[in-house]
């Protein structure tokens, strides 16, 4: 039961479309800073910051922090369950419509 509890809480989280967006451009690019989020995804740093403390908070992406940056990735142990929405949207092309 707590394994469908889980679940149901990674897929709430990617049902946002902004988070989805976000998890989508961290397993392509493998790690992100929240300034090179916004700039792609043409939003305030602030917003990209409150939708990855969520996903941080939710433990789906880790941080490594380089100097002053903080770079954001996939937590790889959730990638299996991601891997299919990915590759979903990737074979749609729905992803950025």
């Amino acid at each position: 039961m707590e394994s469908l509890c889980r679940l149901a809480q990674v897929l709430s989280l990617a049902g946002n479309k902004v988070r989805l967006r976000i998890l989508y451009l961290l397993k392509k690019e493998s790690k992100m800073c929240p300034c090179d989020l916004s700039d792609i995804l043409a939003m305030a740093v602030p917003a990209i910051s409150q939708h990855l403390r969520k996903l941080k908070d939710a433990g789906l992406v880790e941080t490594n922090k380089v100097g002053q940056t903080i770079f954001y990735s996939i937590f790889e142990s959730k990638n299996p369950v991601l891997s299919p929405i990915f590759k979903f949207l990737h074979s749609e092309n729905l992803l950025f419509s």
